[in-house]
């Protein structure tokens, strides 16, 4: 039974409809109409030990490593310019997060454009709870590192009816945190894991 209602605490979260917000390097991603997250699965699967002379496992293994993670965004296209070119001034945007249409032109673009970025790139959740009752709870945040463009899916099919069109950013990273944490990475911390500051994050109140 659920506890009595106290603001949002405690009410079935709403993702879309301006309360999920997501940043490109703390700018907000633009114009995107779904934005999927593949969380980072085990390296391999558990393995059972079963001795042949036991009805049952008698113990089970588990990995202590992840793959990457995935975030697909699905972004409309403006007039003008391509969609990556909205991410970042290296793919071609402006300083008001706007294409200017002199970014990468397909996909080996896009790889040179990331490879010679020179810091790590990051992209951040902000999840934005509803004041509600006159209470409001404090945004809080999941933080994707190391971020690298992986594929782009920029065909298209046009009909007499086509109203919209929407093209595919597939990003892979290689560990989250959320709310600037991570214990297992704050305690396993080497040169090796890259990514940036924890602390340095846009605030959407």
């Amino acid at each position: 039974m659920a506890g009595p209602l106290n603001g949002a605490q405690n009410r079935a979260r709403v993702a879309g409809s301006g309360f999920t917000v997501f940043t490109w390097e703390n700018k907000p991603i633009l114009f995107a109409q779904q934005i999927e997250h593949m969380s980072p699965t085990p390296v391999a699967a558990t393995v059972p030990i079963h001795p042949m002379d036991e009805p049952y496992p008698v113990e089970l293994i588990t990995p202590q490593a992840a793959n990457m993670g995935q975030i697909t965004l699905e972004l409309y296209e403006l007039y003008g310019a391509q969609v990556w070119e909205r991410l970042a001034s290296y793919l071609g945007g402006d300083s008001k997060i706007t294409g200017t249409g002199k970014g990468p032109v397909d996909i080996v673009g896009i790889f040179r454009a990331v490879a010679n970025t020179p810091n790590p790139i990051r992209i951040v959740k902000y999840v934005r709870p509803p004041a509600i009752r006159g209470k409001k709870m404090t945004p809080y945040t999941e933080e994707y590192h190391n971020c690298v463009i992986s594929n782009v899916i920029d065909g298209e099919r046009i009909s007499v009816g086509t109203m919209e069109i929407i093209k595919q950013i597939s990003v892979n990273y290689t560990y989250m945190t959320r709310g600037g944490v991570n214990p297992v990475v704050d305690g396993t911390r080497s040169a090796n894991l890259g990514g940036v500051s924890n602390s340095t994050t846009t605030s959407f109140t």
